[in-house]
């Protein structure tokens, strides 16, 4: 189904309508009209979350000061270096590590790089690389370029819920293994792995432990010394904090080699000018996040069952793709029966409701969604279907508000490409 955007209605106050387009065939019978809301609801924190407001407040704080570089030996510098050194602490207790075997970066992407590239090359000729086939693109495409330069990498198929064994990956480790390197939940279903178990036997193996727990921090409980791992990765903007800024934890940042070089920042392992602000922000969210975890764990958990029972109540044949329980509190990713994801989602926009079909960094490729095809979904269920991730701004008002437009919206959208599906019948 095609859709096209009306104009303006006079006296709506900017809402827009949405139109079969010409050519939709006998789309224009089901006279479908959306309205566009007044009101945003945000259901894509898995994408990025808003800015906290402590992140704003210490950003405004810094900024006022006119702080320096922080390789700078004067006054200004070292009060940069200051700001710096206690975001680092911050962020590092969010996870339960010591802020010396924090690196700041770029982003997830960034970390999720270093740690893998940064690895294998320490580990005297080791080519074997454990993952999956449900991690997020920043860790598949270091893969396939690995893959490319003759590393063996294994790529585990999940279980239909989408977990990981522990057994699946103990069974292809060996003495030629140099990393093995999974996401703790994942992006697109939530699904927590059971990483824990592995530490031991990866290190007495001689490999490396990776977790890219971009999406698991600040949605469940961190510890980097419980899960015993080589490296952690982390994303700034999924706490509340700026884009742009991440960090990785390296337990022994000796098995990290560096993929830039020209400056002793980060020790050498990331070097540059550090992003100051970015890092001011992410630590500032992560101390909020520290203190408020298991408030607002509930409080996810909370909304996210009650906006699943109220669309399952009100949607008939829709399904939940991942666990029932065992997943992060804020997400979940649906199948809806009868409808195109794209469909929906171009709908439920202009509704005021801001959803996504998976991962953020994928959202612009025009195949569905890996995760759920390696999960079993057909590739019909795969593009019907669309992840809501929810965050501890929300209030119970707009889940109540949003599952009534969804099944709007649903039935709408099932109607017409219902009637788009007889005409070419």
């Amino acid at each position: 189904m095609r859709l096209r955007a009306a104009k303006t209605l006079s006296g709506s106050g900017g809402g827009r309508e949405l139109e079969p387009a010409p050519d939709a065939g006998l789309a224009g019978l089901a006279k479908v009209t959306f309205k566009q809301s007044a009101m945003e609801i945000y259901l894509d924190y898995n994408a990025g979350a808003p800015l906290r407001p402590e992140a704003r407040e210490a950003l405004a704080e810094f900024l006022a000061a006119e702080e320096g570089n922080p390789a700078s030996v004067h006054r200004s510098g070292q009060r940069a270096r200051r700001a710096l050194e206690r975001a680092r602490a911050q962020v590092a207790a969010l996870i339960d590590a010591a802020a010396r075997r924090l690196v700041f970066t770029s982003g997830g992407t960034e970390a999720n790089n270093l740690a893998i590239f940064g690895a294998v090359r320490t580990q005297n000729g080791r080519r074997k690389i454990i993952s999956s086939l449900i991690e997020h693109s920043s860790i598949l495409g270091p893969l396939r370029a690995l893959a490319q330069a003759g590393f063996l990498v294994r790529r585990l198929a999940p279980d239909d819920k989408g977990r990981i064994s522990a057994e699946q990956v103990l069974a292809e480790l060996d003495d030629n293994t140099a990393l093995v390197t999974l996401g703790l939940a994942n992006s697109e279903t939530g699904a927590i792995q059971d990483l824990a178990p592995l530490a031991q036997p990866v290190r007495q193996a001689g490999a490396l432990l990776h977790i890219d727990a971009a999406q698991a921090a600040g949605r469940m409980g961190l510890s980097a010394s419980r899960l015993n791992c080589d490296f952690m990765s982390l994303s700034g903007h999924k706490l509340g904090a700026l884009a742009g800024v991440g960090a990785l934890y390296a337990r022994d940042e000796r098995r990290v080699s560096p993929l830039m070089f020209g400056g002793p920042q980060e020790r050498g392992v990331r070097p540059g000018t550090p992003n100051v602000l970015g890092a001011v922000s992410m630590g500032a969210a992560a101390e909020t996040v520290s203190s408020r975890l298991s408030h607002e764990i509930n409080l996810m958990s909370v909304l996210t069952e009650r906006l699943r029972s109220r669309l399952c109540a009100s949607i008939p044949g829709l399904a939940l793709n991942g666990p029932l329980f065992g997943r992060i509190p804020n997400t979940l990713n649906l199948t809806f029966p009868a409808a195109r994801g794209e469909s929906l989602l171009i709908a439920l926009d202009l509704e005021g409701v801001r959803v996504s079909m998976g991962s953020a960094c994928a959202a612009g490729a025009v195949e569905p969604s890996h995760v759920l095809m390696a999960m079993g979904r057909s590739e019909s269920e795969a593009r019907s279907s669309l992840r809501l991730s929810l965050g501890p701004q929300l209030a119970l008002e707009e889940i109540e508000r949003a599952a009534v437009i969804f099944a709007r919206v649903w039935q709408r959208v099932a109607e017409v490409e219902a009637a788009e599906g007889e005409a070419r019948g």
